[in-house]
């Protein structure tokens, strides 16, 4: 089985605006100024949907691809990287920090990963999800 999976999106403009959304996949819509963003918004949104039906061990075929008067985007999605990319696996990293850093984190009782995660995840303006 290949680990990469093309869904259709179906694109259409209405004046300035380009709107999507996946006929199979009905909550997976939304719009954009422009093709480039919509592109990056419906793979994401295609990504985590797919990523609740891996975990789940299911895997959807895409539906036809033909529409009259709309355009169908391909997106390609690697089952591998949405596993990857959400999955909460823990990964073990190595980080130096000054030695007087670390005592005071501990005199505080302050776990130096959660603080870590907390701060990557502040710096990248992501939350759990």
């Amino acid at each position: 089985m290949s680990d990469i999976l093309l869904y259709p999106i179906t694109v259409k403009r209405k004046e300035e605006q380009w709107f999507y959304h996946s006929s199979q996949f009905p909550e997976i819509k939304g719009s954009s100024s422009d093709l480039e963003s919509l592109y990056l918004t419906a793979k994401e949104q295609l990504e985590k949907h797919l990523y609740q039906l891996l975990l789940n061990r299911k895997r959807d075929v895409p539906v036809s691809w033909k529409k009259e008067h709309e355009k169908v985007v391909i997106i390609a999605i690697s089952a591998r990287e949405i596993l990857q990319k959400y999955g909460s696996t823990p990964v073990k990293k190595m980080v130096s920090i000054p030695s007087w850093l670390s005592y005071q984190a501990e005199k505080e009782g302050l776990s130096l990963s959660k603080v870590l995660q907390e701060a990557l995840k502040d710096k990248l303006k992501r939350t759990e999800e």
